[in-house]
């Protein structure tokens, strides 16, 4: 581990950027870069002596896929004998994190937990288990819940799980993070435990009673559904119950249904933030950081504008000009309506003309406001693509025939490419059909060549034409041999165990559903010879019918154990034998034709909790 520093690359594959932080003690977490998918990733490296415990369930965790669970992507050891397990990075707070911030409510914590329960109810469906469920272990991410470490943590905590049944481990687990989120203490296995890191922040311990049992969760949480007291109190009854849910399925079933989760809800009341009120916004704050409304028309229903404005530039005030307002003023000549007309002059009163924008020039007579009309004797302009004579003293422009005229708009310069897609488009479907209309018409090479009568073909109807003359007929072609198919398979050497068949005898057929993703799995045993119940355990593959049988390879996820090829069912011939590898392949030494066969177990493979063997595909030839 003293080697491994940011900026090596892992197995040729994955650069290492920084370290971040595990509560594993056997392991050393960094983010990565994945330089072939071009993606970040979280790369675990493992040491101690589960480490291969923690390889071989990090790989079977690998094939289960569910949003809620960190999925992991890769696991193996390097040339230097790193073992690595890479996976998605971690995302959102733990649920100590959360806790930390204050108590999760009920409903939240029913939530939570609800989706923990039904993303491990899917790996439980295809015999992979957590059994090292903790507040560390649990994040939320938005309005996800993420489970992580789902085979690694479970591997490197081997040591400590083994006597209890994994999938009733992970109920008793949900359970208690369901406990923690609302109360802070924590009813679950020990996490004091030499897997956990010394520096983690542990979680206060619950409360027992004289009898050993956990306090019920309505002493310290009022109004609590009576449903979720009574899920609590059967899991952690005292030592010896058996009432409480045995796997996250029941579990699931307990809390449904729940509603959305939010990190934010998540928290108590007197740590939720505030909500923002609503504000009250000026027409000067919807215009600009300056403040500057609009600005305010005439009432001759054209902007003011003269040779200051021009100058200054629109964002500023000319000499003259009132200060501008905060408030806008409704003015009936924009929508539509007329503008006042000003009285006339008084007599003696000195005309008044108009510049190009329809102000007024010259003398300011009394009872005229002063910020409608330019200076006296301000030049009159006109625009440059106007002559004088085109223009008239109310503000518009007309033509020579004497009737008014707008300015036209611009046109837009350049090519409509409209009609010359179009254009190629339909040239492009011509062509098309043109080259299918040949392409069915013309007979293909393989039929010219099938046409075409070849010698053997002209002495086979020589020879058919010389029937008629008493030659003998030509006997019939050998039939195509059978192809080995598995029609069905059934488990020999089987036990009842409490009115149960172990062994799982249901999940016999997704050893041979041609999915390498799906397996068959056995029950996990203490020991390799079967836990002492037994010395053998057998699957009969029965074909559809006989068939000639060279070779036999089986796809696990379990190396080791001892396996025997049997012909026909128990007692038969043994044709071949070995150990399981992740392919194992017999080569028979000569074909044998039965239409049943046999995968005999002698001795289980060892797995991360025990001793179990996973079967993903059999595949005879």
């Amino acid at each position: 581990m003293s080697t491994v520093e940011p900026g090596i690359v892992l197995v040729e594959r994955y650069r290492l950027s920084q370290q971040v932080s595990t509560d594993l003690t056997a392991a050393t977490a960094w983010e990565a870069h994945d330089l072939i998918l071009d993606r970040e990733v979280r790369v675990t490296l493992v040491t101690g002596p589960y480490a291969g415990d923690a390889l071989d369930s990090a790989r079977r965790a690998a094939l289960v896929t569910d949003p809620r669970l960190v999925r992991v992507l890769d696991a193996g050891s390097d040339a230097d004998g790193r073992k690595y397990v890479v996976s998605e990075p971690h995302t959102g707070s733990t649920l100590t994190e959360i806790v930390s911030s204050g108590l999760v409510d009920e409903q939240q914590a029913r939530a939570i937990v609800g989706e923990a329960a039904a993303a491990l109810g899917v790996a439980h469906a295809r015999g992979v288990h957590h059994t090292a469920l903790r507040p560390e272990a649990v994040r939320v991410d938005g309005h996800q819940v993420r489970i992580t470490g789902l085979g690694l943590d479970g591997g490197l905590a081997s040591g400590a799980t083994l006597n209890v049944q994994p999938a009733q481990l992970d109920a008793q687990g949900l359970v208690a993070l369901l406990y923690y989120a609302m109360t802070a203490r924590w009813p679950g296995q020990d996490l004091e435990a030499d897997w956990i890191a010394k520096d983690t922040l542990i979680p206060l311990p619950a409360l027992l009673d004289a009898s050993g049992a956990v306090a019920p969760l309505s002493t310290l949480v009022p109004h609590v559904d009576p449903d979720i007291d009574a899920l609590v109190g059967r899991t952690f009854a005292a030592p010896g119950s058996t009432d409480g849910p045995m796997n996250p399925d029941d579990v699931t079933t307990a809390l449904q249904p729940w509603g959305e989760v939010s990190v934010v809800a998540s928290l108590p009341g007197f740590v939720q933030p505030e909500p923002e009120g609503p504000r009250r916004q000026s027409i000067a704050d919807a215009f600009g950081a300056e403040g500057t409304p609009p600005v305010r028309r005439p009432v001759t229903g054209r902007i003011a504008r003269n040779d200051e404005t021009m100058a200054t530039g629109a964002g500023n005030v000319p000499a003259g000009y009132p200060e501008p307002q905060n408030d806008y003023t409704y003015e009936p000549q924009v929508f539509g309506g007329h503008a006042p007309v000003p009285p006339p002059p008084p007599d003696g009163g000195v005309p008044v003309g108009y510049d190009q924008f329809g102000q007024p020039v010259g003398q300011v007579l009394p009872g005229y406001d002063q910020g409608q009309y330019a200076q006296e004797g301000a030049p009159q302009q006109y625009p440059p693509q106007y002559a004088p004579a085109g223009y008239d003293q109310g503000g518009g422009y007309y033509g020579q025939d004497g009737g008014f005229a707008t300015q036209p708009a611009p046109k837009r310069g350049g090519v409509n490419p409209t009609p010359i897609v179009l254009g190629l488009v339909g040239v492009a479907v011509v062509a098309g059909l043109i080259w299918a209309i040949n392409s069915v018409l013309s007979p293909s090479p393989e039929l010219i060549a099938e046409a075409s009568p070849s010698p053997d073909v002209s002495a086979s109807a020589s020879d058919a034409g010389g029937e008629g003359e008493g030659s003998s007929p030509s006997s019939p072609p050998a039939q195509t041999e059978a192809r080995p198919v598995i029609d069905s398979a059934a488990l020999l050497g089987t036990l009842d165990w409490n009115g149960e068949t172990i062994d799982h005898p249901e999940k016999v057929e997704l050893a041979y559903d041609t999915d390498p993703a799906t397996f068959y799995y056995t029950t996990t045993y203490q020991q390799a010879a079967f836990g002492g119940y037994k010395d053998s355990l057998g699957m009969e593959l029965k074909l559809r019918e006989p068939a000639s049988v060279s070779k036999v390879e089986l796809l696990t996820n379990t190396p080791g154990g001892k396996v025997q090829i049997l012909k026909g069912g128990a007692g038969g011939e043994v044709l071949a034998e070995g150990a399981f590898s992740e392919t194992t392949t017999f080569e028979l030494p000569e074909p044998i034709e039965s239409d049943s066969f046999t995968i005999w177990v002698t001795e289980l493979p060892q797995a991360s909790n025990g001793f179990r063997l996973e079967l993903n595909e059999v595949v005879l030839s």
